[in-house]
């Protein structure tokens, strides 16, 4: 099986790693679109369509439950585009001190913490070891939450809903 990159670079980066299947098992969801992928898409991400680097998923039009794991260099205008979505799913980083997160979670109906750092994996299924920094599933709209709280009862970790209170203020680029 030929690895497949976000990105098209040389050789492995910060963005080249994969949410593992068991996170989808978890959910049990279909997703109506991966707004990030590699080119060819994830074979265990179930989704119906997917935009790569070549569709430029940030310039689409998102539609239907959505699965979004952003470039981790650069996640800011990928969690802006998620918090105006109704419904779907985004992981990223848990730093609240970066304006993309700060965006996502904002909007969010619920937010779901694995059970220690997350393992990504490489296309080929491979362990790439856990991230020096935590993670966090958000959802947004009924379905997603669903799914978070399927997610919490296999595979363990912590879903929690969030109350909608007026935001006062904006979240702006910093």
């Amino acid at each position: 099986m030929r690895a497949l990159r976000l990105f098209n670079h040389a050789g492995p980066t910060s963005d080249d790693w994969y949410t593992p299947p068991w996170i989808f098992d978890g959910l049990g969801l279909t997703f109506d679109l991966d707004v990030a992928s590699p080119p060819g898409g994830v074979p265990w991400i179930p989704a119906a369509r997917f935009f790569d680097i070549d569709d430029n998923g940030l310039a689409q039009e998102w539609s239907g439950l959505v699965w979004c794991n952003p470039p981790y260099s650069a996640p800011a205008q990928w969690c802006d585009k998620w918090a105006l979505h109704p419904d779907g799913l985004i992981l990223i980083r848990a730093d609240l001190s970066l304006r993309g997160p700060l965006a996502a979670f904002a909007a969010a109906d619920a937010v779901h913490f694995t059970a220690g750092r997350l393992q990504f994996i490489d296309y080929e299924g491979n362990t790439r070891g856990a991230v020096t920094f935590s993670t966090v599933l958000l959802a947004r709209g009924e379905r997603a939450v669903v799914g978070l709280e399927r997610l919490e009862e296999k595979s363990g970790g912590c879903t929690r809903t969030l109350d909608r209170l007026p935001i006062r203020g904006k979240v702006v680029s910093q």
